[in-house]
């Protein structure tokens, strides 16, 4: 697939080269579920299988993975956090980057890891900002660093 990180703006369109579309939109978002819309119109278009599953939390994203065959594509929609969790659980459940595109309708904050002492928390801020980890309290740089693995974004000693 052609997209295969985190994308903003324009919906991107599906690839045509997937005969199965897993199309999950997250954060009951109306912009994802306007993604997902079109996604699915596309892949019919295209006499594909679409599979949509609204509202989906990354449980349902693991779910619906694991229970795919392979060569599947897998689309998420959704705002910045929900959407970066729904990725993480979708690579964790074999999903390679080049199967998925994960378009990002809102940028609401970010889930941040502190490598200090390895704890995940959402914050309300963006990549550059420094804020203090709610676990050890040392003042943590939001760095521009995205793990797709684990949905997080890498706190570095401010």
């Amino acid at each position: 697939m052609k997209n295969s990180g985190f994308v903003t703006g324009a919906v991107p369109p599906i690839d045509p080269g997937g005969r199965i579309h897993l199309l999950f939109s997250v954060g009951d978002c109306a912009d994802a579920r306007a993604a997902v819309t079109a996604w699915a119109a596309q892949a019919l278009a295209l006499g594909r299988v679409a599979t949509t599953v609204p509202n989906a939390r990354a449980d349902d994203v693991s779910r619906f993975v694991r229970a795919a065959r392979a060569g599947a594509r897998v689309l998420i929609a959704g705002p910045r956090r929900e959407a970066m969790a729904a990725t993480a659980a979708a690579r964790s459940a074999g999903v390679l980057p080049c199967e998925m595109t994960t378009y990002v309708t809102a940028a609401d904050g970010v889930a941040l890891f502190c490598p200090h002492c390895a704890t995940t928390r959402s914050v309300d801020a963006a990549p550059g900002a420094v804020v203090a980890c709610g676990s050890c309290g040392l003042d943590l740089e939001i760095r521009p660093h995205l793990s797709g693995h684990h949905g997080t974004y890498l706190g570095a000693v401010a």
